[in-house]
């Protein structure tokens, strides 16, 4: 009997200290400034094994979103622990960031859900039609331009390019035309690689090297941009460490963070820290 337990016991060490292993590299090729040997990951609890969202908030804290629940999370990035409120209903929800004294939550229609800081609460929604077979799951927050930029993952029945569009803060409006258009054939190009189908997760503008990052869980690629969606490398990332990346943010000294959601198990989140 004691041999079976200490056999269960060195089964579980061994199994249980493999769970925050990352062999391997994350990105080919490397990203520069962000060191292989350098990352750690955290596993996340139950509540936010969907997790399909996340934006730094500051003093090391990520706001996130699930996609099932209305809820908005708060997390700490290195210990996983995490907090919650209410605010709104069930509902496809894919991205989250925070733009001024609000939350900003996109759900896969591409609708806009405008939640205060201060109060929890749900102040706005703003819909608007894109056309049939279009769907979404990366939202990010352009300060330049205070204006939020939505990335299609499905961006129309047959389509093999990227479209990102415009909500204005300060009208509340969607803007009509396309802001950015990334083709498949540019990253396959890029990639060396005629078998690549791109399909945005989430996207974040890296503040320290002024770049926008797009990651696709389906295409298993992180896209480098310039600001306004020019294409100017494309890394393979990992399917070992990236099982189903669906968050992306970035800290003001560049550090990165990327978040997985569960897909046979518990959610993930990754830390990079950034060395110039």
């Amino acid at each position: 009997m004691r041999s079976l337990f200490l056999s269960f016991l060195f089964f579980y060490v061994i199994v249980a200290g493999s769970c925050d292993r990352l062999d391997g590299k994350s990105f080919v090729p490397a990203i520069p400034g962000y060191a292989d040997h350098e990352k750690s990951m955290v596993i996340l609890k139950r509540p936010l094994r969907e997790i399909s969202g996340i934006d730094y908030i500051g003093q090391n804290r990520l706001v996130a979103i699930n996609d099932e629940t209305g809820k908005i999370f708060f997390v700490d990035p290195f210990t996983g622990k995490h907090e919650a409120f209410d605010f709104g209903k069930r509902g496809d929800y894919e991205d989250v960031v925070k733009a001024g004294d609000h939350y900003y939550v996109m759900n896969s229609k591409g609708h806009i859900f405008q939640v205060t800081v201060t109060e929890n609460k749900l102040v706005g929604q703003f819909e608007n039609k894109f056309g049939k077979g279009v769907e979404f799951e990366s939202l990010y927050y352009d300060r330049a331009l205070e204006r939020l930029i939505l990335i299609c993952k499905e961006c129309g029945r047959g389509s093999t390019s990227i479209n990102a569009y415009q909500f204005d803060l300060a009208t509340k409006e969607f803007l009509p035309q396309v802001y950015f258009t990334i083709k498949w054939s540019d990253i396959r190009r890029m990639a060396k690689d005629n078998q690549i189908e791109c399909r945005p997760s989430a996207a974040a503008l890296n503040p320290a090297m002024d770049k926008l990052f797009i990651i696709a869980s389906v295409g298993k690629v992180l896209l480098q941009c310039s600001r306004t969606g020019v294409l100017e490398k494309v890394y393979e990332i990992n399917p070992d460490h990236f099982q189903q990346p669906e968050g992306i943010t970035f800290a003001p000294n560049g550090d990165m963070f990327i978040s997985n959601e569960g897909i046979q198990g518990k959610g993930s989140l990754l830390y990079f820290p950034y060395t110039p």
